[in-house]
């Protein structure tokens, strides 16, 4: 456990430390002390669990039985207990025992992609991995989660194209980000010279929401980040505390509620949530956290492609999720303990890498070393 501390992300510890150290701010310090405790536990579970005490693929294997097994008790709840299981106010969308439709998706999402990824391992019967992938989009569409379907695609794709070399050379990756990067440059310049203006955010989801039937400002969400937004620039710079603003009626938030006349529980934005509890400098060490974690897959691609083909659909469909749903560092949402628990195992993965790779030169060394002793006898 200490080795794979010491092998840990920095920037992951660095920010339970800022968390904890917002304690002195915060205005309900003993709420954020308890969020900081489980916070603490969640890596904590994670450490015990990762390699070298697991296996590489364990937490994958475990994360699709538990998930699927969710989906399916959903299911049946849904159908035999509608008025637990279904929300008639949301067009007939499925919930299943979550609380609510988009949480229900998310893990229908993350059940197709694990499940595709075991029909091509082929390691279970493909014609039980069909079957259960196909349970799983139907579970995904019932949940008329426009969020969920969207990235679940997203993951999916991003899969498919990691699990395999396309380019070969050390610098593959770094030339696929260029080509994207510039791509995208170029989409805007084209789009800037042709209507004399930057795209708007209508201008860029319009097209894609569209497509589901949704309204471009996300059922109302822009609002709720506009407001949250206004209350983080109350405290740019520290923030106003871990978990300390959305604390229900008569807490920070309680303009917000009356502006909507209803409490969220969140900004539906994990970014603007993250930003108005800890701050610019708390948001900043979320970012460095964000990108060790990317560098740390391109370095398991090198080591074990398929493993980090599957961790990096996962990032790349957490972080995207995110900006329309917040469960980044939120207690132990579903997606916190997913981002935490993959971040651990990839390090520790490449700590294990590490020192075999150094005790096989030690070995190579010591071969050497007999020859030579043995020779110049």
């Amino acid at each position: 456990a200490l080795q794979t501390l010491r092998g840990l992300n920095p920037f992951l510890l660095l920010l339970v430390a800022y968390c904890a150290f917002s304690l002195l701010w915060s205005p309900y310090p003993m709420l954020t002390l308890k969020r900081v405790v489980l916070f603490v536990g969640v890596m904590l579970t994670g450490i015990a669990a990762a390699p070298p005490v697991s296996r590489p693929r364990q937490l994958t294997r475990a994360m699709l039985i538990s998930l699927f097994v969710l989906i399916v008790i959903s299911a049946v709840v849904a159908v035999a207990v509608p008025h637990v299981g279904v929300d008639y106010d949301l067009g007939g969308a499925w919930r299943g025992i979550m609380w609510q439709k988009n949480l229900l998706g998310s893990i229908a999402g993350f059940c197709v992609m694990l499940w595709l990824r075991e029909w091509l391992a082929n390691e279970i019967p493909r014609p039980w991995c069909l079957a259960a992938m196909l349970f799983s989009v139907f579970v995904l569409v019932m949940a008329k989660s426009t969020t969920a379907i969207l990235v679940t695609f997203l993951g999916v794709a991003i899969y498919l194209a990691l699990r395999r070399k396309w380019v070969a050379g050390d610098h593959a990756m770094l030339m696929a980000s260029l080509s994207l990067t510039i791509f995208l440059l170029a989409s805007l310049h084209l789009f800037y010279i042709t209507t004399g203006h930057w795209p708007t955010w209508d201008e860029l989801a319009s097209p894609i929401t569209g497509l589901f039937n949704k309204s471009a400002d996300l059922t109302g969400r822009t609002e709720i980040w506009r407001l949250a937004l206004l209350a983080a620039d109350q405290h740019p710079v520290w923030g106003i505390g871990y978990g300390a603003f959305w604390v229900g009626d008569g807490g920070p938030a309680q303009f917000i509620a009356d502006q909507f006349g209803w409490m969220p529980s969140n900004a539906h934005n994990g970014y603007i949530d993250i930003l108005n509890e800890l701050g610019i400098v708390g948001a900043s060490i979320f970012g460095a956290l964000v990108l060790w974690h990317a560098v740390n897959l391109a370095q398991m691609l090198k080591i074990d492609r398929e493993e980090a083909a599957i961790h990096a659909a996962i990032f790349i469909l957490i972080l995207v999720s995110n900006f329309s749903e917040s469960q980044l560092l939120r207690d132990v949402s579903f997606q916190n303990v997913l981002f935490i628990y993959s971040s651990i195992t990839v390090s520790a993965t490449l700590v294990q890498h590490r020192r075999q790779k150094k005790r096989a030169l030690r070995d190579t060394d010591d071969r050497a070393g007999r020859t030579s002793l043995h020779t110049s006898r």
